[in-house]
């Protein structure tokens, strides 16, 4: 179940795609986001999807450096890191989402994110 699932959100995630995110949730999801700005609540798939690439959608560079999806009792746990470029400046960040998951979807999902935090160019 975990790995599954989880590795459809990352790759959605990585390649910015919308609708392959959006294709991750049950309709009717919900799905609650912290990020440092505060908490973000949607509850559509769709709406979940759209709020999470546009955090990335103004990406001139975006790579993913790390991910894992792991199960934590009923729940699955995914990570994930990119490197990217916004505006010139070089971030890193990294969210982790705990997910309840239905007939191989999610159904609710909790995220936290680092938000974008600065990094040196290499």
């Amino acid at each position: 179940m975990a790995s599954s699932i989880g590795t459809r959100l990352v790759e959605a995630v990585a390649a910015r795609d919308q609708l392959g995110l959006a294709a991750c949730f049950k309709p009717g999801a919900t799905f609650r986001a912290l990020i440092p700005p505060g908490l973000r609540e949607r509850t559509e798939a769709d709406d979940a999807a759209a709020l999470v690439v546009g955090w990335f959608a103004d990406s001139t560079e975006f790579e993913l450096v790390e991910s894992r999806t792991e199960e934590v009792g009923d729940r699955v746990h995914v990570a994930y890191r990119f490197e990217g470029v916004e505006d010139g400046e070089p971030y890193v960040v990294e969210q982790h989402l705990f997910c309840a998951v239905a007939d191989g979807l999610v159904e609710a999902a909790d995220l936290l994110c680092s938000g974008f935090r600065p990094r040196e160019r290499e």
